[in-house]
């Protein structure tokens, strides 16, 4: 059992490292910015064209039964924080592949969102990509 752990905890830590890297590499050298740094964070169209609320909606209130409706790779919302965000049209550009994100799709994200250190360009793309609050 101990041995689990321990296999357990170090596969943990190079994920974390890895993804860290991934990250530090693509985020922090300019990915984002859709210069030559790395791809751009794609911009989610919202609104009237989507059926979906925009930034400038007041107050946009989601339920968790309404956010896992959106449980798919092409139709992705995350909870992170109490906040919902779009990251569908993300997927393919994070650093680290969309697989890791994929499986949180329409659930809370929060603490795997937390586990890894993002920076904060990464921080500052979740304003363009915010769908609305989760319901208390």
């Amino acid at each position: 059992m101990l041995g689990f752990r321990i296999r357990a905890a170090v596969s943990l830590l190079i994920f974390a490292v890895a993804a860290s890297c991934f990250l530090a590499a693509g985020l922090l050298s300019g990915c984002g910015d859709g210069g030559n740094g790395g791809p751009a964070l794609p911009q989610t169209p919202t609104g009237a064209a989507t059926g979906q609320p925009t930034e400038s909606d007041a107050n946009v209130i989601l339920s968790t039964a309404e956010v896992a409706k959106h449980n798919s790779s092409s139709d992705c919302w995350l909870i992170i924080e109490n906040k919902v965000y779009d990251v569908s049209d993300y997927l393919d550009s994070h650093p680290a592949g969309g697989g890791i994100i994929i499986p949180y799709c329409g659930t809370e994200a929060t603490h795997a969102f937390e586990t890894v250190d993002h920076s904060r360009v990464a921080l500052s793309h979740l304003d363009s990509i915010y769908v609305g609050d989760l319901a208390p």
